[in-house]
């Protein structure tokens, strides 16, 4: 299983950096806390009836972020792209943006959990501590991204099997 060290990738400016690497220790505790209630860390994405992704582990997590107020306002009957919750993703908390992230969208989220078949989710499925054999310290569960062109309350997030972990990896130029 791989899962919850949050290991952000190097931004240019101290402060900057900083403010990244600080966003990600919230998020880490926010997992942290939300497992003690829960008994698990959240799964990447709340699933309808038919397995359809509906809520993004974000949203999960508002509650842990200090954003108890937001977390009323989003409606867990209807999707994530509802009037309602479209209306609730134009309030991002800071804490899902890097400062360095520039170009993104007002509502494009920095930070997407890992998930796939030996990660902490395979989507809706969530992961308890003591399911994770090499420690939580060796294991990712989050990373920082510029450009993900993910909505912070859209249940979609990073392939683990299919993703490059090479940090800023360059495409290849056309011959």
């Amino acid at each position: 299983s791989r899962g919850v060290m949050l290991s952000p990738t190097p931004a240019p400016g101290p402060a900057t950096a900083s403010s990244c690497v600080n966003n990600l220790k919230q998020i880490g505790l926010a997992m942290h806390n939300y497992h003690d209630v829960y008994n698990s860390f959240p799964p990447a994405y709340v699933p309808d009836k038919k397995g359809r992704p509906m809520h993004s582990w974000r949203v999960l997590l508002l509650p842990f972020l200090e954003e108890e107020m937001l977390y009323r306002q989003y409606r867990f009957n209807e999707p994530w792209d509802s009037p309602n919750n479209l209306a609730v993703a134009q309030r991002m908390p800071s804490v899902y943006r890097c400062p360095e992230n520039v170009g993104s969208g007002p509502t494009e989220t920095s930070y997407v959990m890992i998930v796939g078949k030996g990660m902490i989710s395979e989507g809706p499925s969530a992961t308890s501590i003591n399911k994770i054999v090499d420690g939580t310290s060796n294991t990712l569960i989050v990373v920082e991204t510029s450009g993900s062109g993910v909505r912070w309350t859209e249940p979609r997030d990073l392939d683990g099997n299919t993703a490059s972990f090479v940090i800023n990896q360059r495409r290849a130029e056309p011959e």
